[in-house]
């Protein structure tokens, strides 16, 4: 069906519901890259401190044992010697590496750490599943891509080591000392081609993954109309509750009128009951129930049940029901208008203004 085509972008939602499953967009090329190239930076900057630090050390162990002889405990220092000389030389190899490692992780999925991924899934047991899984377009793509990786760097190396061919015959009859020196070079050489391309091959593998990843989470457009439905309720429930919180309003206004001095109407088509309170806060008469046609005329029954005056005043009604919503006062263009009718209506009840 077309609906179920997942041709839409991922939304917000989707992708956060995705995040919580732990799936995120991750290259394990760019975790290698990050690590081989680490470690050389590494080695390349306190590689030679190391080294001297070792070898210092072998000659005091050598000039020692020239000295004091071979007993079991000289052995025994020596040996622990060693070995707290070796851990304090590989621990920061170590810890670097468990750093180079856990950086670029932590860096692509920003710091996720799920358990749903841990959980044990009995489909995975199954060896139909994984064969499937196994001749599945993803694995086959990843196949391809893995020995174009493979196959781009033997051809870069190749043709790097054919063009110094010629130049390694040359070395027959060279200086010892120039031959290590060309060898380190060369291997130099080596080594910085081949971190170019981890470079390399981490980038195109990391667009790859996110085309990958974007792929997956894609959705049809009705899965896209389903998630609105979810975050913004169903319309028809919608428009029930919408329906239900007016009957509900109308019914606290409908309980307004009696306490209402005047009401205004047009004759049938508008209402508007006042209050007016000299006593309280307000300072200008206040709009307690207004409304149209059917609810129009039900203010003016409510109104005549609790003897509530009632004037028909058709540009009044109008003009207050327009600017004035319910529990406002009155604004200072309706004051004249507004006084003269409770004026009326004080004059008919006795009552002081």
């Amino acid at each position: 069906m077309a609906g179920q085509e997942k041709t839409e972008k991922a939304t917000p939602k989707k992708r956060r519901d995705t995040r919580k499953k732990g799936e995120v967009l991750q290259s394990k090329e760019v975790s290698v890259a990050v690590f081989v190239v680490g470690i050389f930076a590494f080695l390349a900057v306190f590689g030679n401190y190391m080294f001297r630090m070792l070898m210092n050390y072998m000659q005091e162990c050598m000039s020692s044992i020239d000295k004091t002889g071979s007993t079991v405990e000289f052995a025994m220092g020596v040996f622990w010697n060693v070995a707290i000389i070796v851990l304090c030389t590989l621990g920061p190899i170590l810890a670097a590496g468990v750093l180079l490692s856990l950086l670029p992780v932590i860096v692509q999925t920003k710091g996720l750490f799920s358990m749903k991924a841990l959980k044990p899934k009995f489909s995975r047991l199954n060896p139909f599943t994984g064969i499937r899984r196994l001749f599945s377009l993803q694995a086959l793509m990843g196949l391809v891509k893995g020995l174009i990786e493979v196959t781009v760097v033997c051809a870069v190396l190749y043709f790097q080591i054919l063009d110094r061919v010629n130049e390694f015959k040359k070395l027959i009859d060279t200086d010892p000392i120039k031959i290590v020196a060309y060898i380190a070079e060369t291997s130099m050489s080596l080594i910085v081609t081949i971190f170019v391309m981890l470079v390399f091959v981490a980038a195109a593998d990391y667009v790859f993954q996110w085309w990958s990843f974007e792929k997956k989470i894609k959705m049809s457009k009705q899965e896209v109309k389903d998630e609105y439905k979810q975050l913004e309720g169903d319309p028809q429930i919608k428009s029930r509750i919408k329906r239900k919180q007016q009957e509900m309003a109308q019914q606290r206004m409908m309980q307004e009128v009696p306490t209402a001095d005047v009401v205004v109407r047009n004759p049938t088509h508008y209402a508007v009951a006042l209050k007016y309170d000299k006593d309280s806060s307000y300072k200008a008469p206040v709009v307690v129930a207004k409304g149209t046609d059917a609810l129009a005329l039900r203010i003016v029954a409510v109104a005549q049940e609790h003897n509530v005056y009632i004037t028909e005043n058709k540009p009044l009604a109008r003009g207050l029901y327009e600017a004035v919503d319910v529990g406002r006062e009155i604004p200072r263009e309706f004051y004249t208008a507004v006084a003269e009718v409770l004026a009326m209506v004080y004059e008919a009840q006795n009552r002081k203004l």
